[in-house]
């Protein structure tokens, strides 16, 4: 999954997983059937709540188009979210939907509330993915909030699959600090990055350009 830029392309992603996956995902729900259950019992119980955070997931990608949302559709996407948690916490999709109220918390201008939502995701042990873009994000948040140590702590451990954006959200946090320098080392060594991977970044050139100058 390439790193989204924009809080559109992740409501557009999630869409697009969950036309691909949404009715195929089995939850991995940890509990011991212990022979109070057969194991086809156990498979029909799976196999339901999978069904039913489909049902859920659904609702609130339904309730969440891409752009400024209304207090209707916020709450929508708030209820569903928080029962997607509550009920169905190992579920991907419970991942994806603290995503996206992290999204709209932001937007409301509630950085704390948002920064919970991602720092539950990062918690859970479910998609790796998505908590790395999690990762990300909180990084981005606690910038945002003059959080700069504790944001660049958290990019330490990142994938390498996800370096680059590792490498180019350091930056950003560096340039925000007023450490120029060590700023223009991340933004270099992301740009060498992109170059070997294929990767179109214009962006990213304009930020070492511009520091440059």
């Amino acid at each position: 999954m390439a790193e989204m830029k924009t809080e559109e392309e992740q409501v557009e992603a999630l869409k697009r997983w969950w036309q691909e996956n949404g009715k195929s995902l089995i939850l991995t729900i940890a509990v011991s059937v212990g022979g109070v259950l057969s194991w086809n019992a156990y498979q029909d119980h799976q196999t339901s709540e999978s069904e039913l955070a489909s049902v859920y997931f659904q609702q609130l990608m339904t309730s969440a188009p891409a752009g400024q949302l209304g207090e209707t559709e916020i709450a929508e996407i708030r209820y569903n979210s928080d029962l997607l948690k509550k009920e169905f916490s190992a579920s991907t999709y419970a991942q994806f939907a603290a995503l996206m109220m992290a999204r709209v918390e932001v937007q409301e201008g509630n950085l704390a509330a948002a920064t919970t939502e991602l720092e539950w995701i990062i918690a859970q042990q479910g998609d790796e993915e998505v908590r790395t873009l999690a990762t990300l994000r909180l990084a981005k948040l606690l910038g945002a909030q003059n959080q700069y140590d504790k944001a660049l702590a958290l990019l330490v451990d990142a994938d390498d699959a996800w370096q680059l954006g590792r490498l180019e959200t350091r930056g950003d946090l560096l340039v925000a600090q007023g450490d120029l320098d060590a700023a223009r080392a991340a933004y270099t060594e992301a740009s060498l990055l992109a170059v070997t991977s294929g990767t179109n970044n214009p962006l990213l050139g304009l930020k070492l350009d511009n520091l440059a100058q």
